[in-house]
């Protein structure tokens, strides 16, 4: 009994327990279960995502655009804008405008005081209020591609007929007429209108389809006043159930008896290029259609109605890998989505096409010149190794989706871009951010893949091309020119083989990737230049510096005192070619002890012109090498300093591939007295001396201070499962 007991016991417990895991894993991914898919949560949204195809080639739409009005509309910037004097008196000016009977201002009252204008303002209102898209279907890709092509033969195609003799003496705009029907002829399938899709959602559906209706009225009369012809050209149809009104216009409408083509037929490269071309585009047809899709106005262009019914069909773009990681941002109050294909972003890229156009330049000319069979053989195998090494090295291009929002803080944005950046490296924290000098009215840093192997690549490639010029260029030159050369060579090619052995053994190892620009404003004089007359008060200047990140502070310092023998062995072999120059006039640069580092000073001659403080300078310190204009500049930059600019780069921690801050109000601050300065001078220039008092300053600084409101952008590229991400704040604060 006492067994059975204990046995039964055991599998009573043993049941409670596995009661109680399921029970507990349930409670656990209940939230996962019931948190819907990506694609849910954006659907959710009811924005015109859900009508947009997934094979377009791009979308952009403008959400609560009636919040971010009022928003400004409540603010006690704009209170503060409407008080200033300069606006007083204007709307002073208009009032008294209004009041004088028959004035265009008193008309264009009337006018908008009218119900009827009223109503049809209060559409354009609505349309604008909530949701604005637009999108361009795949053939905006195509359409694109044609454009490019278009330029490559503008950029290699006057070279190609001048060597052909082709040129007959024409002048630059009817070279590029020829070559714009060449390359349309050429590729007369394509020649075609893309579909583009506008789309605005409306909360008075009822008054939107009745302004269609007027439109279709003004467009019949118009259209019948010019003939049967173009009368029928507008015409209802149904597209999903929706009455549309559309517009067709076609290539034969063109009155091409009025055209002078006979003397466009001149320019032809080849006869009949000009009667395929106008065959074409007598068949092309440009259809604008314009209808209601559930709460939406939409109005389609393109070479039909397709891009209309493809509205809400699935799979839509809603349904794109690409768009899911925006769902996380379902709740946020989203100002706008956004989206370009890989497809698009290839085509606009066109770095490998541009390769491509190249190397087809490369196989076309070459013929064209005086070669050996050998020596054009040679010529085009390393075009096509350069092309195939400079390919395999360019960022693989890809998709670009994004959103932004409002926040406490301002305005938010993410990106993802889709593609590869083999260059960049997010594996690492952004130490430079702290060599920005705190707070910098702009700073740019990146990190950047160290790689001897790619220097190595280039300079095979310069040398090779040295090659090709000593080969084939240098044979043409001019004996007078050709001597001129080999003396410079002579002289130049030990100086950059020290240059090149200063690169690889000292700089590239010192380097830890880190490059940044840092501009400030902190540098104030009366008289910046000796030439220019002082100003009553001490004014800022911008003060430009690069910042590079060392990984070994040593090396570094090798490498400044080897370019600086570099630059004295060039300014020696020029003195030895040109007797004008002097060598004894480079000044030696002063090493100056900072607290942070050491300074290599140029001190300018006391005959130059500018303000002594403007020094150019090389710092060194623990980690950071600095290139600025101002000894107080560089030390700034070499000392340690948290950004005070926080904004989304508040983490210092966080690995980063980018980082970008721009102190908007800084800038405003700095500049204030040239403002200030150009104000004062402008109003004296048109009032007299003394005209300008106090009030007029005040009205400036108001004007700053509203301009402040917009205080910073700052922004961080890093790597996401492979994806970069770029999140942007453009900080606002309203005045107090």
């Amino acid at each position: 009994m006492n067994s059975q007991y204990s046995l039964r016991g055991r599998w009573r417990a043993l049941v409670v327990v596995l009661l109680a895991t399921v029970c507990v894993a349930a409670v656990a991914i209940a939230p996962a279960l019931a948190t819907p898919p990506a694609t849910d949560q954006l659907k959710a949204l009811d924005t015109s995502l859900n009508l947009v195809p997934g094979d377009v080639a791009f979308y952009s739409s403008m959400l609560r655009n009636d919040e971010q009005v009022e928003v400004i509309a409540g603010s006690r910037a704009w209170a503060k804008f409407l008080e200033m004097p300069v606006m007083q008196t204007l709307r002073q000016m208009v009032e008294g405008q209004i009041a004088t009977p028959g004035s265009k201002a008193a008309e264009l009252k009337m006018y908008l005081e009218n119900p009827q204008t009223q109503y049809s303002l209060g559409l354009l209102a609505d349309m604008f209020s909530n949701d604005v898209f637009v999108y361009g279907d795949a053939d905006v890709v195509d359409s694109f591609e044609l454009m490019q092509e278009i330029a490559t033969a503008m950029r290699y195609g006057p070279p190609m007929l001048q060597i052909s003799g082709q040129m007959k003496g024409l002048d630059e705009n009817q070279v590029k007429a020829m070559l714009l029907m060449a390359v349309l002829a050429e590729n007369a399938d394509r020649v075609k209108v893309p579909g583009i899709v506008f789309g605005f959602k409306v909360k008075n559906t009822n008054r939107a389809i009745e302004h269609i209706g007027k439109l279709d009225l003004f467009l019949g009369f118009a259209l019948a006043n010019q003939g049967p012809e173009l009368a029928e050209a507008l015409q209802h149809t149904s597209i999903d159930g929706h009455n549309c009104l559309v517009l067709t216009l076609t290539g034969d409408m063109i009155p091409w008896d009025q055209i002078p083509l006979e003397d466009i037929k001149e320019l032809e490269l080849e006869e009949g290029i000009v009667d395929k071309l106008v065959e074409k585009l007598k068949k092309e047809k440009l259809v604008i259609t314009v209808g209601m899709r559930d709460d939406y106005l939409v109005v389609s262009i393109g070479s039909s109605t397709e891009p209309l019914v493809k509205l809400g069909k699935t799979p839509g773009l809603v349904t794109r890998p690409e768009m899911a990681p925006l769902a996380r941002f379902a709740d946020e109050r989203l100002t706008s989505i956004d989206y370009v294909s890989k497809e698009f972003m290839e085509t606009a890229n066109g770095g490998e096409r541009q390769i491509d156009d190249l190397m087809d330049f490369v196989d076309q000319i070459l013929p064209k010149l005086e070669l050996t069979e050998d020596e054009a053989t040679q010529i085009r195998k390393d075009a096509k190794e350069l092309a195939k090494t400079i390919k395999q090295k360019m960022p693989v291009v890809g998709a670009v989706s994004g959103v932004s929002f409002l926040s406490d803080r301002g305005i938010e944005s993410f990106n993802y871009n889709w593609g590869t950046q083999p260059g960049l490296d997010g594996t690492k924290a952004l130490g430079l951010l702290t060599h920005v000098g705190g707070s910098p009215i702009l700073a740019v840093v990146s990190r950047s893949k160290i790689s001897l192997e790619d220097y190595d690549l280039a300079i095979k490639w310069l040398k090779k091309g040295y090659g090709y010029f000593r080969e084939y260029g240098v044979p043409n030159l001019d004996e007078g020119d050709r001597e001129e050369f080999e003396k410079v060579a002579k002289s130049a090619e030990p100086i950059l083989a020290h240059l090149d052995r200063t690169n690889r053994e000292k700089l590239l190892p010192a380097l830890d990737g880190q490059f940044g620009l840092v501009v400030d404003g902190k540098l104030t004089s009366k008289q910046f230049l000796k030439t220019l007359p002082a100003t009553d008060q001490s004014m800022p200047m911008a003060e430009p510096a690069v910042v590079l990140g060392l990984r070994d502070a040593d090396l570094m310092r090798g490498a400044l005192v080897q370019y600086w023998d570099i630059i004295r062995e060039t300014v020696g072999a020029a003195a030895e070619i040109n007797s004008e120059v002097d060598e004894a006039a480079l000044p030696e640069p002063e090493v100056i002890d900072a607290t942070d580092g050491e300074l290599f000073v140029f001190v300018p001659p006391e005959a130059c012109p500018v303000d002594p403080q403007i020094t150019p300078n090389v710092g060194l310190g623990n980690g950071v090498c600095v290139f600025s204009m101002s000894q107080a500049h560089t030390e700034r930059l070499l000392k340690t300093t948290p950004l005070s600019v926080g904004g989304v780069l508040g983490d210092p921690d966080q690995p980063m591939a980018v980082a970008v801050v721009f102190d908007w109000a800084g800038l405003l601050r700095a500049g204030r007295p040239w403002i200030e300065l150009g104000v004062e001078k402008v109003l004296e220039a048109r009032l007299g001396p003394g005209s300008v008092g106090q009030k007029a300053r005040t009205q400036v600084r108001t004007a700053i201070e509203l301009l402040s409101v917009f205080r910073s952008v700052t922004s961080k590229a890093y790597f996401e499962n492979g994806t970069m991400v770029i999140h942007t704040l453009v900080e606002i604060r309203d005045v107090d």
